[in-house]
Formats: structure tokens, C-alpha cells, sequence
């Protein structure tokens, strides 16, 4: 019995062994199967950018350069030293349909990205290049954002013009998605008001914002889909103003007319009609927007004396220029202090 017993155990040990022997094997397959796997990953990926490289070695070298410029631009978002974009625009720049300065272009995308909790953008796949017959250059490429954790992939374009100092610089950023769009157009831009002033420091924090009107979309008869005007600011914590039975604006800048440390504007309605409506005077005041004045002006003075409207009047008071009937239904010019507190 005891010697059955021995023989049994021999028995489960060679078992064992064997059972171990083939666990064994098995493990080191799939260990050489595995690595086998990533290698082959890494050798496609790596064959994927030696593709690429070499496919931008076929360019002209002065294409290479160019398309060098679009990398190292587009690196520059992730980095903490956004003032490194600074090297890559010319001033001005044609910036998503605006004409705008170097210097807002770099504000605002700074702006957008410091203030996101999480920013990344990536160009995925290959650049294509086109040259055009005035020596710029236009970069064509999916560019891959993720704000947040919320991926978007848009069809980006940039143009390149030759600078003095044989440097390449973008005259042109814009990407399909936004051209498509109903056109936005900075509300200082009317009158003989000059480019520089389209921006302001609405809510008084040291930066100053760009302000931009969207009006509604128009049929391809001319009439309009909505009778609804939008402002936004390039600012996102700023709230965006929607005003009914209007088509367009005049906005004018006003500076800090109430005296609170932040600059106010005020707009000129266009009706549906065509006519002119409203003038309104707009200030935000704890994070909301606020009307300090509504009042009619003369259609005369609109044009004539767009910034003689409002007036500062100290202590809080302002003066408008409105036009009201009298009695007898006649027009005339009353100039009324009104307190904004």
C-alpha cells in the first residue's frame, strides 16, 4: 500500500512537471506573440513618418521650409510659451474672415487656451502645399482640437507670404467649417471709427476683448431667416447679448461713461425694415448686461455726430442727444443727464 502510494505521487509529480512545462511554453508563445505585435506597430508607425518625410523631401526646398513652419506652429499651442506665435503671423492677418492685428490674433488665442482646462491641438495626416502665382503660399491640413476632453476635427488652411527677412509668415489662418458660416463682423468696423478701436476692456479686468456682431443668415432672395442680431465677445465669460427685431448694428465704443473702470458701447439699431431704430447704451454690471440708456436719435446725427450721442457727465450721469416729438408732432433734439446708478 505504501509503496502504491510512492508510486502515485511519482505519478502526480511528472504531472505536474508536464502540466507546468506546457504552461510554460505557452507563456513564452504569447510573450513572443505579443512583442512580435508591438514591433510590427512600431515599425508601421515608424514607416508611416519616414513615409511622410520623405514625401516632403520630394518637395522644393522652399516648400520643406514652409511646411516645417506649419509644425512648429502648430506645436507652439501646447506649449506654455504662447507668445511663441507671435514669430509665426505677419500684421495684420486676414484671422477667420477678419482683418485683425498680430497682437489680438495672439490675444485671443491665448485667451482661448489658457482658459480651457485642458487644450491640444494635433494636424493629422499630411500637409498639401499649393503655390500661388504671387509666390505665397497656402497649407492645407485636418487639424484635430480637443477643448476639454471634446475632440473637433476641422479643415484648416494657412497662406504664407515671404518676408524681407526670407522668414515665412501666415497672412492668412482659416479653416472650411468657419468660412461656411454666417459672416461676423467686428461692430466697430462702421463709420470713422478705426480698426484699433474693435476692441475694449468691457469688464474692467486689465484685458481688452474683441466685440463681434453675427447677423442673421439672408435667402438667396436677400431676405432675412431671423430678425435676431447676436453679439459675443472673444471673451467667453462675457454673456452674449441677443437683440429682437434687428437686423445689423453701428457700435460705437463709448469708454467708461459711467465711470465704473470698464468700457461701455452703445449700439444703432437696423430694422428688418431697413429703418434706423434704437440707440442703445450697454454695460455690464455684475456679470450681466445692462441698458443704461434706450433712446431715439436723429437720423442725421447718426451719421454726423455718432460720438456726440452719449456724454460723460460725472458722477455717475451721463448726457444723450435724442430726438422727441413736441406737441404739435414736430422733431427736435432734447438733451437729457441721466443716471446710470
Amino acid at each position: 500500500m505504501r509503496s502504491s502510494f510512492i508510486i502515485f505521487r511519482v505519478k502526480l509529480y511528472g504531472v505536474k512537471k508536464r502540466f507546468f512545462f506546457i504552461i510554460t511554453i505557452a507563456a513564452t508563445l504569447f510573450y513572443t506573440a505579443c512583442t512580435s505585435c508591438n514591433n510590427n506597430k512600431t515599425a508601421i508607425n515608424n514607416s508611416d513618418v519616414d513615409s511622410t518625410k520623405e514625401a516632403y523631401k520630394m518637395l522644393p526646398s522652399e516648400q520643406q521650409e514652409v511646411v516645417d513652419v506649419v509644425y512648429r506652429w502648430n506645436a507652439a499651442h501646447d506649449t506654455t510659451n504662447l507668445d511663441s506665435l507671435y514669430n509665426y503671423y505677419n500684421d495684420p492677418v486676414l484671422f477667420f474672415k477678419k482683418v485683425l492685428p498680430r497682437q489680438s490674433v495672439i490675444a485671443t488665442k491665448k485667451y482661448k487656451i489658457t482658459h480651457a482646462d485642458s487644450y491640444k491641438e494635433r494636424i493629422i495626416g499630411r500637409i498639401g502645399i499649393y503655390a500661388s502665382d504671387t509666390g505665397n503660399y497656402k497649407c492645407e491640413f485636418l487639424k484635430l482640437v480637443t477643448i476639454n476632453g471634446r475632440p473637433n476635427v476641422f479643415h484648416s488652411y494657412l497662406i504664407f507670404k515671404k518676408q524681407a527677412d526670407s522668414t515665412w509668415r501666415i497672412i492668412v489662418e482659416s479653416d472650411k467649417e468657419a468660412d461656411a458660416k454666417p459672416e461676423m463682423v467686428s461692430l466697430f468696423e462702421k463709420f470713422d471709427e478705426s480698426e484699433n478701436s474693435s476692441t475694449g476692456d468691457f469688464n474692467g479686468d486689465g484685458e481688452k476683448e474683441d466685440l463681434i456682431v453675427i447677423k442673421p443668415e439672408q435667402d438667396s432672395s436677400g431676405k432675412y431667416k431671423s430678425t435676431e442680431t447676436k453679439i459675443s465677445f472673444t471673451n467667453m465669460d462675457l454673456p452674449e447679448i441677443i437683440i429682437p427685431n434687428c437686423v445689423g448694428v453701428n457700435v460705437l465704443n463709448e469708454n467708461d461713461v459711467d465711470g465704473d473702470g470698464a468700457d461701455d458701447f452703445s449700439v444703432v439699431i437696423k430694422k428688418p425694415n431697413g429703418d434706423i431704430g434704437d440707440v442703445v447704451l450697454y454695460s455690464l454690471k455684475r456679470g450681466k448686461w445692462h441698458e443704461l440708456a434706450r433712446f431715439k436719435a436723429s437720423p442725421d446725427e447718426v451719421f454726423s455726430n455718432r460720438q456726440g450721442l452719449i456724454e460723460f457727465a460725472g458722477n455717475g450721469n451721463i448726457k444723450i442727444r435724442s430726438m422727441e416729438k413736441t406737441p404739435d408732432s414736430r422733431d427736435t433734439i432734447l438733451i437729457k443727464t441721466i443716471s446710470t446708478w
